[in-house]
């Protein structure tokens, strides 16, 4: 899954989802249209990467403020459930924030992700890249992630910590340390 943030064709998912260096990738619309993909940067301290297709005037989600969610909040996650199930939609809410996870599942190993948002709002295999909106319908992280041994504890990249990436990679082509910003 992925989804983009601005209307000149700019998207996010995240990095284990295009981490082959040597692929080609396209993304799918909602129409079925295929349209090719390049990689502006990846991130590999927040699994994230940029991706940026020709073309303008794409519906695109706004980037709210992950520093602004608490315990309890409605949490929507969106994305490809199994790679099957297209714009699947799930509903939870915000089980805890800053939490430390060791995700696994990556072709490069084993990855620490800190200071990232839980939800009890379901992520499955698919949904990696997808967007966990608030009610406003804004993006305040980006699902990556789930405890396999538990049901329904899913994490996700604060999106703040996804705008100092994006950033860097649409000013300098390539995601520096630290953030541009």
């Amino acid at each position: 899954s992925g989804f983009f943030v601005s209307a000149d064709g700019h998207l996010i998912t995240n990095r284990h989802v295009v981490e082959d260096p040597n692929a080609d990738y396209s993304i799918i619309m909602n129409d079925e249209k295929k349209l090719k993909a390049k990689i502006i940067a990846r991130d590999s301290m927040n699994d994230m990467a940029v991706l940026k297709v020709e073309g303008k005037d794409y519906a695109f989600i706004p980037l709210g403020d992950s520093d602004s969610a608490v315990i309890g909040q409605t949490a929507i996650a969106i994305g490809n459930a199994l790679g099957e199930f297209q714009n699947t939609l799930s509903v939870g809410v915000i089980s805890g924030l800053r939490r430390t996870i060791v995700a696994s599942g990556s072709a490069s190993g084993p990855e620490e992700l800190s200071q990232v948002i839980q939800t009890d709002a379901a992520i499955n295999p698919g949904n990696s890249g997808g967007p966990l909106l608030n009610l406003k319908g804004e993006a305040i992280g980006l699902n990556t992630a789930i405890a396999r041994e538990a049901q329904n504890v899913a994490f996700s990249i604060p999106i703040n910590q996804i705008k100092r990436a994006l950033q860097s990679a649409r000013t300098k082509g390539k995601i520096t340390y630290p953030y541009v910003g």
